[in-house]
């Protein structure tokens, strides 16, 4: 069976053209868009890739229009047209469509989200909710959750062998970590940020006050080192995060330890790999019972130190403090108040 052909008269193309351009539901507006196209004689394949539709789906548009005229652009809707629904069988091949990672063959993303998921089900099932709140049920019907996903970096090895790195890490320190004079620390560095301003303050209702704030922004980079067995972490500052910083606190974290063999497990950040580091190495004076090891390119899920960072960020956070130095004294405080029992 062909595509039958929509014929419409001058005010219904009058009629189609507005809701074309004034249709607050996209399936309206497509409807609309595919019958005027159809009705000028535009093939129909061009048409179908035009709204984004199967040419079935057109073929069914077409003969409901012919049956039911412009009653046909708002098919399937309830009430004052606000949404369509999803029937039994339907809802059973969503759930089933959305318990599944998402691929190319569902949507062009690595993620679920409301417009893809409103995407998939208008292209579809011919369907459009009105709420947002309908698609987050389907969602969560599906067993799925909404949370902020971790980050990922692309240069990021295969899986396998990082885990395969881990476990070498793990059986390089399994000797270490019982030698009574023997120090391992997981380190790391991190910065801080703070922008100083008050968004909100108590005044007297039906009144307006204004609050000087300070615009300049201030920062703060440390370095940290995770003791894995007692679970305390050093902290130091750093002017920045540079070979010779970061050769300067190494000494420090070796002084604060006399007599004491130092492992070290880092990323390979380059001033974790600089040459004034290994030139210190090699000389065997201050840093001669030091021994570095790396972590996987790119992988710093598996640095235990991150989670320090993360605890110690979010009890600082939302909190507005006269200056900035009070904002990293709060971190520091954070950090040498708690043990963190994150392991390698």
């Amino acid at each position: 069976m062909g595509m039958p052909n929509p014929e419409v008269t001058d005010a219904e193309r009058r009629l189609l053209k507005d809701y074309k351009n004034t249709a607050p539901h996209k399936l309206v507006v497509k409807k609309a868009e595919a019958l005027l196209l159809l009705s000028a004689g535009v093939d129909p394949v061009i048409v179908a890739d035009f709204v984004d539709r199967e040419p079935s789906t057109l073929e069914d548009w077409a003969r409901d229009w012919n049956k039911q005229r412009m009653a046909s652009l708002f098919t399937g809707h309830a009430g004052n047209l606000n949404r369509s629904f999803l029937t039994e069988k339907q809802r059973e091949i969503a759930a089933q469509v959305l318990s599944q990672p998402p691929g190319d063959q569902y949507l062009p993303a690595q993620f679920w989200d409301v417009p893809k998921l409103d995407h998939w089900l208008s292209t579809t099932f011919n369907v459009e909710y009105a709420s947002a709140t309908s698609y987050q049920f389907l969602l969560r019907m599906a067993g799925l959750s909404f949370h902020k996903p971790e980050k990922f970096d692309r240069r990021r090895g295969d899986d396998k062998a990082i885990d395969l790195r881990i476990k070498e890490i793990r059986e390089e320190l399994t000797v270490p970590l019982a030698d009574e004079d023997t120090l391992v620390f997981a380190a790391d560095e991190v910065r801080i940020d703070q922008e100083a301003v008050v968004r909100r303050a108590w005044y007297e209702k039906g009144t307006k006050t204004v609050v000087k704030v300070d615009r300049q922004k201030a920062s703060q980079s440390f370095i940290g080192f995770l003791d894995q067995n007692s679970g305390q972490c050093l902290t130091l500052r750093l002017d920045w995060q540079n070979a010779a910083t970061i050769l300067e606190a190494v000494q420090t974290l070796v002084g604060l330890h006399p007599g004491k063999r130092i492992v070290i497990v880092w990323d390979n950040a380059t001033w974790h790999k600089n040459q004034l580091l290994r030139a210190e190495l090699a000389q065997g004076e201050t840093l001669q019972d030091v021994h570095l090891i790396s972590f996987p390119p790119y992988a710093p899920d598996h640095n235990p130190i991150e989670p320090v960072w993360n605890d110690a960020k979010n009890a600082i956070s939302n909190v507005q403090r006269d200056d900035f130095e009070s904002t990293v004294t709060a971190f520091e405080a954070h950090i040498r108040s708690r043990l963190f029992h994150y392991k390698i």
